[in-house]
Parts: C-alpha cells; sequence; structure tokens
C-alpha cells in the first residue's frame, strides 16, 4: 500500500466499512442459529454453520487489518495514551488465547517484571500487538510445545515485550518479509497455516507510530522470538 496516495486509502476505509455492515449481520444469524436461539439444528447443520462462521470472522479480521494499515498510512489512525499497566494487558491476551493453547496443549509461560508496572500508551493498539504476536506464535508451534511471553524494562526510558515459541521457525532468507505486507514466507506452508500476511504488518506501524521498534531473531526449526519495544511515555 502506497503512503502517498490519500484517495486509495480513503477509498478502502469507505468500501471496507461498506463491506463490514452486512458481515457483521452475517456472523451474527449465523451464531444465532449455531447455539440454538432460532430452533434445533441437527448435528450437519452445525457443523456447517460452524464453517460460516470461522470463515466469516477471518474475512473480518482481513478486512478490519486492511482498514487499519490504510487509516495508518493516511494518518487518521487514533491513539489513546493513558497510563496502562502492560502486565495487565499480557494476562488479557494470554486468558483470550487460553482455549487456543489448551487445544494445542501448549504451555504458556510469562515472566512480567515488576519494574514495568505503568505506562503511558494506548492500551487497546498493545492489546492488539500482543494478540497477534501471540496467536501467531500458538499457530505455528506444535502440540505439546510451549511459548514464553517476557516483559522486562529496556534501559530507563524504554520497555521490551518479547514472545517466544518453540514453534517452526523462520529461514534467514525469509526475514526481511515478516513484516512487509500481504508477504506469505513460504507458499508450501498456506493451506496448514492459513492467514493474510497483514497481522505483522499491521503491528510493524502501530508501534513505530507510537515511538517504538519490532523485530524477531529465529533459529529453525528451533521456534521464533517476536519483540517490541516501547517507550514509557510519549515524545520519549
Amino acid at each position: 500500500m502506497q503512503e502517498g496516495d490519500p484517495l486509495k486509502n480513503e477509498f478502502l476505509v469507505n468500501i471496507g466499512h461498506e463491506i463490514r455492515t452486512p458481515l457483521n449481520a452475517i456472523i451474527g444469524f449465523a451464531e444465532l442459529m449455531f447455539k440454538g436461539k432460532v430452533g434445533p439444528v441437527s448435528d450437519d447443520h452445525k457443523e456447517y454453520l460452524g464453517d460460516i462462521l470461522e470463515s466469516s470472522r477471518h474475512l473480518l479480521q482481513l478486512i478490519n487489518d486492511a482498514l487499519d494499515i490504510a487509516k495508518l498510512a493516511s494518518d487518521n489512525m487514533p491513539f489513546h495514551a493513558e497510563p496502562t499497566d502492560p502486565r495487565r494487558v499480557v494476562v488479557e491476551v494470554r486468558d483470550m488465547l487460553r482455549g487456543l493453547a489448551t487445544s494445542k496443549r501448549i504451555r504458556v509461560d510469562t515472566e512480567l517484571d515488576p519494574a514495568v508496572e505503568e505506562v503511558v500508551l494506548d492500551p487497546g493498539k498493545l492489546k492488539q500487538l500482543l494478540y497477534n504476536y501471540l496467536s501467531n506464535a500458538l499457530k505455528f508451534t506444535p502440540e505439546d510445545g510451549y511459548v514464553r511471553i517476557h516483559l522486562a524494562p529496556e534501559g530507563s526510558d524504554h520497555f521490551r515485550i518479547e514472545v517466544e515459541d518453540s514453534g517452526i521457525g523462520i529461514h534467514h532468507s525469509d526475514m526481511p518479509r515478516v513484516f512487509v505486507e500481504f508477504q506469505r514466507l513460504d507458499a508450501g506452508m498456506v493451506k496448514k497455516y492459513p492467514g493474510t500476511g497483514l497481522g505483522l504488518a499491521l503491528t510493524k506501524r502501530i508501534v513505530e507510530a507510537q515511538g517504538g521498534r519490532v523485530g524477531v531473531k529465529s533459529e529453525p526449526p528451533n521456534g521464533s522470538t517476536f519483540w517490541a519495544v516501547f517507550p514509557r511515555r510519549p515524545g520519549i
């Protein structure tokens, strides 16, 4: 997406909103039927409704990510910095993804340094970053693996978040494309690990817009560590 093309960005935002409205209706009605709120459904129908829900939610996430990238490119993404305990945000996101971790028997450990007890940033954007990092770690980690979330100071004015996994890792030749929009690192893995390539690109933009930076280190097949460094206060 070109930074200097506001008309395209504005069009994407407008069409995204137009698509999202009926899609939310599809998800809402399918969810009512899936839960039996409008009458009993057979096992086959429930399976198909589950597929509709999963596909619709995936499409909605794609639209939301594309909208956010367009807003960032147009400098229209709102940021609401406020005093935030990042340890609480880590725990919230970990609990949100507990079902996925449990289904794959993946142990999720947290190492949260009490020295990072309050920072000033947008807690919603921090949660978005953590959700992208942690959901990716869980997706690419085999059953019975582990994921670790580290939170610690980075010098006197910044703090660092790391999400480490025991997954498949990333080849060195693919590293430059990790945070680039719509880039899938291995075409042969698309069916096994579906995705759009937008989540990490969006994460990078969100962090950099708040004065931070992101990165990754990996030694396949021994997992990856995605990290982000934020200033403790805006403008540092």
